[in-house]
């Protein structure tokens, strides 16, 4: 199978009263079959589901599955077989009184060998509580909170695991590029929908 030379991502949003069929369970367990899906919630279910249709769009092919490293990272398999393409994946749900959205998002690459990237709610409060101990004062000052972190997180995939979040992993933006930062040495790229922020790379 041909696949593109660059990194291709895929970003899509699932509503969470849609993942409660058993069609999608079944979807789901075809392409996470170590997975005993049946435990998961339907908001786990939900994100899932975004991440298969991010990962069939990518690949325009549906014969593949995801299992997981010990260290949790996602492998990919095509025809059964591993791939040689390098996977990164993340996914988040806003929830709401009537219910909620799964967002998920994925990269693939045959160029580079570890890649990351990380998707965040916009307004998730969680950041603001944990910025100072996991940004430097001037990240926190650019009052971009959310791609810090999600710079941050794409960075650590990618670079890790034995970084520091603080110490060192440092998010700089680019004057002249608002969708791009430089950090560890390498480009990152960040997407923006409403309500969230996505980063990626390394570029």
């Amino acid at each position: 199978m041909k696949h593109h030379k660059t990194i291709g991502l895929a970003v899509r949003q699932i509503n969470l009263d849609e993942a409660v069929s058993e069609a999608i369970v079944g979807i789901v367990s075809k392409h996470y079959p170590k997975r005993d899906i049946n435990l998961l919630s339907t908001g786990k279910i939900a994100e899932l589901y975004a991440v298969i249709h991010c990962i069939s769009d990518l690949l325009r092919e549906d014969n593949w599955h995801l299992q997981h490293a010990q260290s949790g990272a996602p492998l990919l398999f095509e025809n059964a077989k591993k791939s040689v393409l390098s996977i990164s994946i993340s996914h988040t749900i806003d929830k709401t009184e009537e219910g909620g959205i799964a967002y998920a998002a994925v990269i693939l690459s045959r160029e580079v060998a570890k890649i990351g990237v990380d998707i965040v709610l916009k307004a998730d409060l969680r950041i603001k509580r944990i910025a100072h101990r996991v940004m430097r004062d001037e990240e926190i000052e650019t009052g971009r909170l959310a791609e810090v972190w999600a710079c941050k997180e794409a960075m650590y995939k990618a670079l890790g695991p034995l970084l520091d979040f603080k110490r060192d992993l440092k998010v700089d933006f680019d004057i002249k590029n608002e969708d791009l930062v430089v950090g560890s040495g390498y480009n990152w790229k960040i997407y923006r929908e409403d309500k969230i922020v996505v980063a990626l790379g390394p570029f």
